[in-house]
């Protein structure tokens, strides 16, 4: 067994163990600095430094075709024709000429609906004529009417002056008569007489004015009726003429046609099917001289996706080969609330048709941010998804929670602190002037006295 002093031995071995794994309180570690003044530890300290960030976002794309047309049937038909199949190269309208034809359908129903209205067009334009003719005649009797009324005013005229001379000579017959002169009551009375009929010739005269008058009014309102007639004739053959242009339209319809330079991509039709209207696309037609390449841009790059911006497409497919064109041609403008990126667009050209749509890329776009408050990335902690650091105030050492941005060659950049451990403690930006520490900052706690390196 034992001895006695055996066991004082052993138990003086157990309490020195026993004193190397208990960690004393009294201060941190030697590593954190040495001890200052009143039991303070002496920490390495330094600012945030404003500098430019240079960065590249990476992200994967897609290759699309410039435009795409699904070409439907505007009318109902059988097919007649189809001239191209998938593959083909065709031409869109240019100088006046149409595109190419794609397929044509029969439409005889089409077809009659326009001789129909062609014909209703001519017999409009003859009731035109004809109403054009009825104008000038209303217009000719007018003017006769208006000859006649001058013609009565004439032989009002003259039946005056008859009226003038044989009352004339019936005064100067009276003098005569009554002075015993050479003049017989019979020659008398025959002046009377001839003054009566020159009186009512007068009347017979002015009752033809009026009755002319009258004729001018009729043949005036004859010839509105006949102007109205022919302006209602030749609304009625604008109306026939767009109804007629509206049925060559719709047997245009009839005739498929590309509207844009580019390639077949689709050809879901055949000789002899029935087409209805709203019944499908019946090809595809996609532009591919220029492609359109779709990448979505992370909301912590988003800024920096702005049009014009240079990008580098990488195309994996084609052995690596890297498309620069013009940049960035155009944004979506407000992200995705799901995946919070920004839908952006890159035009390329695509003179040889290398690019096909659907291919896979990769698009690389650098960024800067500048004016950014960095720090040595020892002066920034990490601990639960939180970043912290350790500001110098009045001699002790204040936890701050930070927001974190971009790291870059050993720095962090900081966006914005605030107290931790504080309960609604509001965040403030960042100024550059706080004296963070840097190093060990593990054997550090809040509120405990330091004293800065020299």
């Amino acid at each position: 067994m034992p001895t006695s002093s055996h066991r004082s031995v052993g138990f003086c071995a157990l309490m020195l163990l026993a004193a190397g794994c208990v960690r004393s309180d009294s201060g941190p570690p030697a590593a954190a600095g040495s001890s200052g003044p009143s039991g303070s530890v002496a920490v390495a300290v330094t600012t945030p430094k404003r500098q430019t960030l240079s960065w590249v976002v990476e992200q994967p794309g897609s290759v699309q075709p410039f435009e795409v047309a699904p070409i439907e049937a505007r009318v109902g038909g059988y097919v007649k024709t189809v001239n191209v199949d998938i593959g083909d190269e065709v031409k869109g309208p240019a100088g006046g000429r149409p595109g190419t034809v794609l397929a044509e359908l029969d439409a005889p129903d089409l077809v009659q609906d326009l001789e129909r209205k062609t014909a209703a067009v001519e017999l409009a334009k003859a009731d035109a004529e004809q109403a054009r003719k009825a104008v000038e005649v209303a217009g000719a009797q007018a003017k006769v009417a208006v000859a006649l009324v001058r013609e009565a005013e004439a032989g009002v005229a003259k039946a005056k002056a008859d009226v003038d001379r044989w009352e004339s000579e019936l005064g100067r017959m009276e003098k005569l008569v009554s002075g015993g002169g050479p003049v017989d009551r019979q020659t008398r009375d025959e002046t009377r007489r001839q003054v009566d009929a020159a009186r009512a010739a007068r009347q017979g005269a002015e009752a033809k004015v009026e009755s002319g008058k009258a004729g001018v009014a009729e043949a005036e309102a004859k010839k509105g009726a006949a102007q109205a007639a022919l302006a209602a004739a030749t609304a009625r053959v604008k109306v026939a003429e767009a109804d007629a242009r509206r049925a060559a339209v719709e047997l245009g319809f009839a005739t498929l046609t590309a509207p844009f330079d580019g390639l077949v991509t689709a050809r879901l039709v055949h000789p002899g099917h029935l087409i209805k209207t709203g019944s499908g696309p019946l090809f595809t037609v996609a532009r591919l001289d220029v492609v359109r390449v779709f990448v979505d841009v992370p909301e912590s790059a988003a800024a920096q996706a702005k049009k014009g911006a240079k990008v580098e497409v990488r195309v994996p497919s084609l052995g690596n080969r890297v498309y620069t064109g013009e940049g960035i041609t155009r944004t979506a403008g407000v992200l995705n609330p799901d995946a919070r990126t920004l839908k952006t667009e890159i035009d390329l050209k695509n003179p040889d048709g290398a690019l096909k749509p659907g291919t896979y890329v990769t698009v690389r776009l650098s960024a800067t941010t500048p004016d950014a408050l960095v720090v040595p990335a020892a002066a920034v902690l990490f601990a639960d998804e939180t970043a912290y650091c350790y500001a110098v105030e009045d001699g002790k050492a204040v936890k701050l929670q930070v927001r974190t941005g971009r790291s870059e060659g050993g720095g962090v950049q900081l966006l914005a602190k605030r107290r931790a451990g504080v309960a609604d403690a509001a965040w403030q930006p960042v100024t550059g002037s706080e004296q963070v520490v840097v190093g060990n900052l593990g054997a550090l706690s809040d509120g405990q006295p330091v004293t800065v390196k020299e």
